[in-house]
C-alpha cells in the first residue's frame, strides 16, 4: 500500500522533528545559514509583533516534501519515519522540492519500466509528459529482481548532474553495499546522500569518507533514534579534532624550529633527480607550512581541558594544520633519504634500488608484450649491476638514466595495454607520488615517471568503474519517455 505523508498530524510531527534535528545537527555540518529546504523555527507564542513590517524576517521557503511508497509493506514504521526525516539534512539543492522513496517487492527486469508504469498508473504527480515531474528526486529499490534506481525531474537532473554519467553511476553504486547487507532503508538514504554530493563518481578512487558513516548512522538512527546518531557524530568529530591537535602540538614546533635546516638540505640536493618538479613540490609544502602561522593563531586558545564544542568549532583549522604538518614531516624524511643517497649511503642506495627493481619485476610479469617484458628484464640487470657497486662515483647519474629508460617501458605498457589510463599530466589527481607523500621513492616524478604499480592500480580502477558504469540502464521500453536518471543491479 502507499503511505502518503500528507496526513496532517503526521506532517506536523515530521516538520517539528526535522526542525529539531536540523537545530541539533547544524553545528557539526559547518553551516552559517539555513539550507534552502529548511524552515526557520517558529517564534514563541508570546513573542511581540514587530512594529515595523520592513524588519520582519523573510518568509521561509516551503519545507521539503518526502514520500514513502511501499506497496508490499516491506518497511517498518520506524523505517518510514527515518526516511521522511533524514533528507532534510542532506544538503539537497533548492530545485528539489519532493523526494519520493519507492520499494517494490517485485518488478520487471528493467526497473525503469517498473517505475514508469507505476508512476503513470498510480502516481501521476511523479511524471510530467515525457519526463519526471519538476522538483522530483525519486529513489527506488526492487527486491525481485534486485534492482536500484535514481530518477529526477529535468530541473533536478541538471542541478545535481544526475541525468546520466559518472555521478549517477556513483550514486547508484553507493546504494548497493547496504542493500546487499539487507538494510533497505540505509540503501535508500545512501542514494540521496550520494546524489547530493557532487564528488561521488565512479572515476574517483573512492567514495567520500562521510558516506561510510552515513550508512552506519542510518542504521544507528533506525535503532536508537536520530538524536543518538547526532551525538555520536559530534563526539567522534571532537575526538578526532583532539587527537589531531595533540599531534600538531608535538610536531609543529619541532618542524618550525628545524625548517631552516630542512630547507638548506632540500636546496643542497644536486643530482639530476632534483629537478624543477621536485623543487616545486618542496616549495609548495614549505609555503603551506609557513602559512600555518595564521591558522595556529586561531586555534592557539585550545587546551587539553577545552570543551568538545570548542574542538568541533576548530576542526576545520585543525584538519588543515594536521595535513600540512604531516606532509612536512614526510617531506623532511624523504629529503633526508635522497640526501643520504646522494652522499653515498650504501644502505639507502640498496634500499631504493630494491624498490625500483620490485616495480620492474611487476611490470615484466604484468605485460603480455614479450619485447617489453624483455626490456624490463634488461633494466633489472642494470639495477643489479648498480647495486653491486654502490660506491660508484657516477651512481646517481646511472640511477637517473635507468629511471628515464624505465619510464619509456612503463609508458609503452600503458599505451598498448592500458589505454584507458590517462597520462599523468591530464589525469587530475592522478600523478606520481610527491616528495610529501607516504609512497614517494627517489626518482618518482623525474621526467614524468610514474611507477608501474600506480599505473596498474589506475587501470584496475578504470576497468571496475567501466564495468559498473556499463551496468547503469537509462533506457525505457517507451521510446517517447526521456526522463533523467536510471537503474542498476545490486
Amino acid at each position: 500500500m502507499t503511505r502518503a505523508p500528507a496526513a496532517v498530524t503526521r506532517l506536523l510531527v515530521v516538520l517539528a522533528g526535522a526542525a529539531m534535528l536540523l537545530f541539533l545537527a547544524w553545528p557539526i555540518l559547518g553551516g552559517a545559514s539555513a539550507p534552502a529546504n529548511a524552515q526557520a523555527p517558529a517564534a514563541p507564542a508570546d513573542a511581540p509583533a514587530s512594529a515595523d513590517p520592513a524588519t520582519e524576517p523573510a518568509a521561509p521557503e516551503a519545507a521539503l516534501e518526502v514520500g514513502v511508497t511501499d506497496p508490499g509493506d516491506l518497511l517498518t514504521v520506524a523505517d518510514e519515519e527515518l526516511l521522511v526525516s533524514e533528507p532534510a539534512i542532506m544538503g539537497l539543492p533548492p530545485q528539489v522540492s519532493h523526494v519520493e522513496f519507492v520499494v517494490f517487492e517485485t518488478g520487471e527486469d528493467n526497473l525503469n519500466d517498473t517505475m514508469l508504469e507505476f508512476a503513470q498508473g498510480m502516481r501521476g504527480d511523479l511524471v510530467s509528459g515525457d519526463s519526471w515531474a519538476p522538483g522530483r528526486l525519486i529513489v527506488a529499490v526492487s527486491m525481485d529482481p534486485r534492482r536500484n534506481g535514481i530518477y529526477c525531474g529535468d530541473d533536478v537532473c541538471v542541478a545535481m548532474d544526475l541525468f546520466e554519467g559518472a555521478h549517477l553511476d556513483g550514486s547508484l553504486e553507493a546504494m548497493k553495499d547496504p542493500l546487499r547487507r539487507g538494510n533497505t532503508t540505509a540503501g535508500l538514504l545512501a542514494g540521496v546522500s550520494a546524489a547530493a554530493d557532487p564528488s561521488v563518481a565512479l572515476e574517483s578512487p573512492g567514495t567520500p569518507s562521510w558516506v561510510g558513516w552515513a550508512f552506519g548512522g542510518a542504521a544507528v538512527a533506525a535503532v536508537g533514534g536520530i538524536g543518538m546518531w547526532i551525538r555520536s557524530l559530534r563526539k567522534t568529530q571532537a575526538s578526532t579534532a583532539r587527537e589531531r591537535y595533540d599531534q600538531i602540538s608535538r610536531e609543529y614546533g619541532r618542524v618550525a624550529g628545524e625548517l631552516t635546516a630542512i630547507d638548506v638540505r632540500a636546496n643542497s640536493l644536486s643530482s639530476p633527480l632534483a629537478d624543477d618538479e621536485l623543487r616545486s613540490q618542496w616549495e609548495d609544502v614549505k609555503q603551506r607550512f609557513l602559512e600555518l602561522d595564521t591558522v595556529m593563531g586561531r586555534i592557539g586558545h585550545l587546551r587539553p581541558d577545552s570543551t568538545d564544542s570548542e574542538f568541533r568549532k576548530a576542526s576545520g583549522d585543525i584538519g588543515t594544520a594536521h595535513l600540512t604538518v604531516e606532509q612536512m614531516d614526510l617531506a623532511e624524511k624523504n629529503i633526508d633519504e635522497m640526501f643520504r643517497m646522494e652522499q653515498g649511503d650504501a644502505t639507502v642506495r640498496r634500499r631504493q634500488l630494491g624498490e625500483l627493481r620490485k616495480d620492474m619485476v611487476s611490470a615484466g610479469l604484468g605485460t603480455s608484450d614479450a619485447r617489453l617484458g624483455h626490456q624490463s628484464q634488461l633494466l633489472q640487470q642494470r639495477v643489479d649491476e648498480l647495486a653491486s657497486n654502490t660506491a660508484a662515483p657516477d651512481f646517481m647519474d646511472r640511477y637517473a638514466r635507468i629511471m628515464v629508460d624505465y619510464r619509456l617501458v612503463v609508458d609503452a605498457i600503458r599505451q598498448r595495454e592500458m589505454s584507458d589510463v590517462k597520462a599523468a599530466k591530464n589525469a587530475g589527481d592522478r600523478h606520481a607520488p610527491r616528495i610529501y607523500d607516504t609512497d614517494w621513492r627517489v626518482g618518482h616524478g623525474y621526467g614524468g615517471f610514474v611507477p608501474y604499480y600506480m599505473v596498474s592500480t589506475w587501470h584496475t580502477q578504470d576497468v571496475q568503474a567501466a564495468e559498473s558504469a556499463s551496468s547503469t540502464n537509462t533506457s525505457y521500453s517507451s521510446s517517447s519517455f526521456s526522463g533523467g536518471g536510471g537503474s542498476s543491479s545490486w
